[in-house]
């Protein structure tokens, strides 16, 4: 770093031909230029400028010396202009990482309008369910549900995400509807299988004791595996069983009558979609970009929070609550 610090104050005091001109542009006191422009001789053993007290020239060392520097600090000063043109230009590719259901429902239908937009950022997507390939490949974005406990990353909530028990009418007049969660275990169910893991999904509940609430997993047989929940509506479209779906997901269907909902005392509230990112002071441009996009444009979509008791098997309607906002993760 020295070594640099006094081929940046030598090229420059060369070039405008005094040390107080290079200190002036740089910031500092001529003395420090001429103590740096010294460590610099002494440590290639040379001398570069031939000193007296009414002009500074070079030997013919520096003159050598300061015709070899041109190129390199050339492409550095390039290279420099480069990256700050991307921190403040929306450009370039970025990596973001996907729950499917918000990337089929919310932001690939939205995405001409923003390639539009930007037509300089490359989008490279990746639809998964598993929230550690976000850290583990380096992605600059990711929209998961739940906030990822990583103080590396900044996590801005899109709205409230609802995982309903469903299954099709025609399912239920076949086999009988579940009215207790114990009775979930004698029914087909079909669970989300993400790739790498050994066990499928659990069915991820609420309960309520003593007035309390608290989120507990269902370990069920599975009847069908899947590793996208587009497969898991398809089949429970068709009757193979019972799924626990994303709301958003859910609710064409529902509002058709292709599907019911069951156990709604049971759905758990309370969890959030969130956007994450890495927290930097100087965020590229591209990943600022693409959060406020996704922020402006679904965040809060009505799919998200919408009333589905009236989609209940039972014919008693759920009072849903709102979703506790104290559950947001801190903006930045």
């Amino acid at each position: 770093m020295q070594t640099l610090r006094g081929i940046l104050n030598f090229t420059r005091a060369a070039e405008l031909g005094s040390f107080a001109a290079a200190a002036r542009e740089f910031g500092i006191s001529p003395v420090a230029v001429s103590q740096n422009i010294s460590r610099l001789e002494q440590g290639l053993g040379v001398r570069l400028f031939a000193r007296s007290t009414r002009a500074l020239q070079l030997t013919p060392e520096g003159r050598a010396f300061l015709e070899q520097c041109k190129g390199p600090l050339a492409q550095l000063h390039a290279a420099c202009k480069e990256v700050a043109s991307d921190a403040q230009h929306a450009g370039g590719k970025l990596r973001v990482t996907i729950i499917s259901p918000v990337a089929f429902l919310y932001l690939i239908p939205l995405l001409p309008k923003f390639f539009a937009r930007y037509p300089e950022i490359q989008l490279e997507l990746e639809l998964s369910e598993d929230s550690t390939s976000l850290i583990a490949n380096r992605f600059d974005v990711g929209i998961r549900v739940g906030a990822l406990n990583d103080a590396a990353f900044v996590a801005r909530p899109l709205g409230p995400l609802r995982l309903l028990i469903c299954a099709s009418p025609a399912y239920l007049a076949e086999h009988g509807a579940p009215t207790t969660l114990s009775e979930l275990a004698a029914h087909a169910t079909l669970q989300l299988q993400i790739t790498g893991h050994e066990q499928a999904t659990p069915f991820i509940v609420q309960t309520r004791s003593d007035g309390a609430r608290s989120m507990q997993m269902l370990q069920l047989p599975a009847r069908f595996v899947c590793n996208d929940f587009r497969g898991l509506l398809q089949a429970c479209l068709d009757s193979i069983g019972i799924a626990q779906l994303p709301q958003p997901l859910a609710l064409p269907a529902l509002r058709k009558g292709q599907l019911k909902t069951l156990l709604l005392e049971n759905m758990l509230e309370g969890w959030q979609l969130f956007i994450h990112y890495p927290s930097r002071k100087q965020l590229p441009a591209r990943v600022r970009a693409f959060v406020d996009f996704c922020v402006e444009h679904f965040g809060g979509h009505a799919d998200l929070s919408a009333d589905v008791s009236e989609f209940a098997h039972s014919k008693s309607k759920h009072p849903l609550r709102a979703t506790n906002a104290t559950n947001a993760a801190p903006s930045e």
